[in-house]
């Protein structure tokens, strides 16, 4: 969905559609059950009840991504206050020359004598839920309040 008053390009996107309905057949006056998982209706079709339980099942399992965005915006969200508060900020590195096993125990680090004192390295592209726990329990380690 295109909003004229923001200026953003989609990151990553989750979408959900599901109709289900029960139709009189007007003939004979069979009920039957149909549903669609297609914003268009292009697939909408009779169905057992077996079939919309799994169309169910895997409409749940997208809902589950809705609350992960949700999550990680709010992970971003918290961090930026976090950083803000303690006059920190954040510089990603790209870990992935590392030895794996060494580079899966690497979540924050903060090395006071670089730069300014004030940079928490992270690893390029982790996870935001993961990276507000990792510089909170740092940024306690070092003394504040997080």
């Amino acid at each position: 969905m295109a909003n004229a008053n923001l200026a953003h390009c989609a990151v990553r996107a989750v979408s959900l559609s599901l109709e289900a309905e029960v139709m009189v057949d007007c003939d004979t006056g069979r009920l039957s059950l149909v549903a669609s998982t297609d914003p268009q209706l292009a697939d909408f079709a009779d169905v057992s009840p077996a079939r919309l339980r799994a169309m169910v099942t895997t409409a749940r399992e997208q809902l589950a991504e809705f609350e992960r965005l949700a999550d990680e915006q709010e992970a971003r969200d918290a961090l930026a206050a976090l950083l803000a508060e303690h006059r920190m900020h954040v510089e990603q590195w790209d870990t992935g020359s590392l030895d794996p096993a060494m580079r899966s125990h690497i979540k924050a680090v903060h090395d006071p004598t670089v730069g300014d004192g004030r940079t928490i390295v992270v690893p390029a592209g982790q996870d935001p839920v993961a990276r507000l726990a990792a510089i909170r329990s740092l940024i306690a380690d070092l003394g504040g309040a997080a």
